[in-house]
């Protein structure tokens, strides 16, 4: 895409999705202080997971995002297109917490190491993240996979490995 090309249909939808998402998100979404805990142990039990990603500023960015856990590790999966995709590429430092649909923190607070995946470890990541939706969420996410590849909208799959041991002042390097 082209600076200036706003994209097409379903990449236009995409955005607009998205800036409603980013306005209904908690305020404590913005302040889940320091890494607490050095893996994803009881992330199972969420359906939600707040990933927080960082601009070249340094600024953390918070995602309410569904996720899948499978050998100790997260899985995601959003658009390709969007700025958390960017920001992992630039920097592949992030922090998770279990939260809300709106982002509110509900668990330990973990950092750790993001890495987009390959075209070859989708399915398997898509099995992991399918696995933990409700019905209504599958319905729902099964519209939206219809609708990206009727418009071509291309989808990346995150994996997140824990950064390991953390204690206080131990928040990742950007």
């Amino acid at each position: 895409m082209m600076p200036g090309d706003r994209g097409n249909l379903g990449q236009t939808f995409g955005r607009i999705v998205n800036r409603g998402m980013d306005k209904m998100r908690h305020r404590e979404a913005f302040d889940i202080g320091e890494p607490t805990a050095a893996d994803f142990t009881g992330f199972e039990r969420h359906r939600q997971i707040l990933l927080v990603t960082f601009k070249r500023s340094g600024e953390a960015v918070p995602s309410p995002i569904n996720h899948g856990v499978a050998d100790g590790k997260l899985y995601v999966r959003t658009e390709a297109s969007t700025a958390k995709v960017k920001r992992i590429r630039n920097n592949p430092n992030v922090i998770v917490v279990p939260c809300t649909l709106r982002g509110r923190p509900s668990g330990p607070v973990v950092a750790g190491t993001a890495r987009i995946l390959g075209e070859s470890e989708h399915a398997r990541a898509d099995a992991v993240i399918a696995a933990n939706w409700s019905l209504p969420m599958k319905l729902f996410e099964r519209t939206l996979d219809r609708g990206s590849q009727t418009f071509g909208v291309p989808m990346a799959y995150i994996e997140i490995s824990p950064a390991g041991p953390t204690g206080p002042g131990t928040h990742p390097p950007s």
